[in-house]
């Protein structure tokens, strides 16, 4: 049992930090080992453990009443005999919650832009294509929301923002046989199969195939299943030519 509670504490705040970092969408799309995994909340276990720590010391130092005390820590030895307290080891694993929350958040905001920016730098020198801001292509593409979205977040107080885009979908050989759609979901960049949700799709190859013309703002290609997907700019249709009849 003294086992299983310490393995339980010096892994599961890396656990923590490492499902902020996927909700938050840092993380690779790439699906990790259980070595790798383990060694990713080895890592992320030091800041979310020590800002934890410090702020039990402080809980310790300041609540004099028996009932809400606990014990100062310092060392390895000392957490390992705090934690057999179950008061002391709901309060480590609540604030350890909380602690990767904002750890997680701040480094989101800041800290992963700055070693960006860093790491940019270096491959500029060695004459390497930038870093994206999104961990994957398809992120990139299909998850990130455009620029003139994100603009109208502030006239859109109650309205959650999410990424507005027109898809037409098809296969390189067979470019004729196609679906169009508005997306609603999609993957998340880790997920193995990846795929999307479409609505209104019976409107829109109508709208395609008899009465406007759209403009293709890019277009994302899937080397290896030859699937090839076209974003068009839905705001602004074009009426198809009228052909002449003589």
């Amino acid at each position: 049992m003294a086992e299983f509670l310490s393995t339980f504490v010096f892994i599961l705040p890396g656990l923590m930090a490492y499902f902020w970092l996927q909700v938050f969408g840092l993380t690779p799309s790439a699906k990790h080992s259980a070595p790798e995994l383990s060694g990713i909340a080895a890592l992320l276990w030091l800041p979310v453990s020590f800002t934890t720590l410090f702020i039990l010391n402080v809980w310790g130092s300041i609540i004099k009443l028996e009932f809400l005390k606990v014990d100062i820590v310092w060392t390895v030895e000392e957490l390992t005999t705090a934690t057999a307290d179950i008061k002391y080891l709901m309060l480590f694993l609540i604030v350890s919650f909380i602690s990767s929350y904002f750890i997680c958040w701040l480094w989101s905001l800041w800290g992963n832009e700055l070693l960006r920016v860093g790491i940019n730098k270096v491959r500029k020198t060695r004459n390497i294509a930038s870093l994206s801001t999104s961990s994957s292509v398809w992120e990139e593409f299909f998850i990130k929301i455009n620029d003139e979205n994100a603009s109208n977040e502030e006239t859109q107080e109650t309205e959650e923002i999410g990424k507005e885009a027109v898809y037409i979908i098809y296969k390189l050989d067979r470019p004729e046989e196609f679906i169009i759609g508005s997306m609603t979901k999609a993957s998340r960049p880790f997920e193995i199969d990846k795929g999307l949700v479409l609505e209104e799709t019976q409107e829109w190859t109508d709208s395609v195939t008899s009465a406007f013309d759209y403009y293709v703002k890019r277009t994302y290609i899937d080397i290896k299943s030859g699937i090839v997907v076209k974003e068009i700019d839905h705001t602004k249709p074009k009426n198809k030519p009228i052909p002449n009849v003589e």
